[in-house]
């Protein structure tokens, strides 16, 4: 069903005025993830995390706009969203918050030698997944001019600095959220916390096929099986399963 959009994306002149639809499908794609988040941890701390989180990403964006830094220099276009502060489109939290709430699932559910990982592992395990989204989501994006970058780099445009940054800012995401959920995390959790990630790469990876970016294509397909291998097929459920 996604991969309809995503030609019409990858395959139509776009331009600001357009930016409705982009602003729609960033929230849209949101929503079963913020819902998974609700159930799982209650309303109250629920709503924390996403406030929290939410925050942090819009700090480090307008920080990275501004200064360069961790991501290197780029600006947002008007495809996504009004600006905040006149630098970062107000969509930024929907769009990144499901990412790293689905890292954030599928790193607690994967066996280490049959047994749950350790918290350090689990901040290792979200950094990499989220660094691996990036390298789906930027290619991509960036060949839409969702933004751009003032020194494009040799990975589809997107300069090494950026997934440095996203490295870093992975990381410190991660210990944030678990210690904010660390006691939910090692009880059972609803799969549909990773359901918009699932929604995300799977327009994304359209996107890339469409527009022939074969690297990212390829791992947005690696993460599509992974996410679906993860949640043994339980991937819409909000019933917090083992």
């Amino acid at each position: 069903m996604l991969l309809i959009p995503a030609f019409f994306l990858s395959s139509v002149n776009i331009d600001s005025h357009h930016s409705l639809i982009s602003i729609f499908f960033i929230i849209f794609l949101s929503i079963p993830c913020f819902l998974a988040v609700l159930v799982w941890l209650g309303t109250k701390k629920g709503l924390f995390l996403l406030i929290i989180m939410g925050l942090y990403a819009l700090v480090l964006e307008t920080m990275a706009i501004i200064t360069g830094i961790p991501y290197s220099e780029f600006y947002y276009t008007e495809m996504i969203g009004t600006k905040l502060f006149g630098t970062t489109p107000f969509t930024v939290p929907f769009a990144w918050l499901p990412l790293f709430i689905g890292s954030l699932y599928l790193a607690s559910e994967i066996r280490i030698n049959h047994q749950r990982p350790e918290l350090w592992q689990i901040v290792l395990l979200t950094t990499f997944l989220l660094l691996m989204t990036d390298l789906v989501l930027d290619p991509a994006a960036v060949a839409l001019q969702f933004w751009i970058w003032k020194e494009p780099g040799m990975f589809y445009g997107v300069p090494l600095m950026n997934f440095i940054g996203w490295g870093i800012s992975g990381l410190v995401a991660a210990v944030i959220g678990i210690g904010i959920t660390r006691y939910e995390l090692r009880e059972n959790k609803p799969p549909a916390l990773a359901s918009s990630l699932l929604l995300i790469m799977f327009f994304w990876t359209g996107v890339c096929v469409y527009m022939k970016l074969l690297i990212p294509a390829f791992l947005g397909i690696l993460l599509i099986a992974f996410i679906t291998w993860s949640t043994k097929g339980h991937i819409g459920s909000f019933e917090k399963v083992n």
